[in-house]
């Protein structure tokens, strides 16, 4: 089954430490205390430190794009996620898309690719829903001599 294809799923497990959830808020700029300071975080709803939400959103995008390029150049069109739960401190995260429509398009030239996608914790809780629209570009020759 490949990429172009209804029901085509691809997925990766992720584990983020204390250490990676406060580099990536630091790098991104995300100030919240929630990703950085454990005594604020352990007081709050959460317990403990949880990750900015831009780090599922990241990772949920990225998978989409390696994917959508994997047989034929492409790009992202469209993206929607909800935050819907945390992401923990040394949980087993499994990220998951599924292919739900394609279509040949004339403007923009191409596959249109329609995918479901989501971030569950180990508990089975969702983290993030999401969906995304990808084009697929037929694939060109390079330029030269006729």
């Amino acid at each position: 089954m490949s990429y172009a294809e209804v029901g085509y799923s691809f997925e990766r497990r992720v584990r983020w430490t204390r250490e990676d959830i406060r580099a990536f808020a630091h790098d991104v700029g995300d100030h919240n205390p929630l990703h950085h300071d454990e005594e604020f975080a352990q007081a709050s709803r959460f317990n403990g430190l949880i990750a900015s939400g831009a780090q599922p959103v990241a990772i949920l995008m990225a998978m989409c794009g390696s994917q959508a390029t994997a047989e034929n150049p492409g790009v992202g069109l469209e993206f929607n996620f909800k935050l819907v739960g945390p992401a923990r401190v040394d949980d087993d995260i499994l990220f998951r898309w599924v292919v739900t429509s394609v279509e040949k398009s004339e403007r923009p030239r191409g596959t249109l690719v329609s995918l479901a996608g989501e971030a569950r914790g180990s508990d089975g809780k969702a983290i993030v829903t999401a969906n995304a629209k990808t084009l697929s570009l037929e694939r060109r020759l390079p330029p030269g001599p006729v």
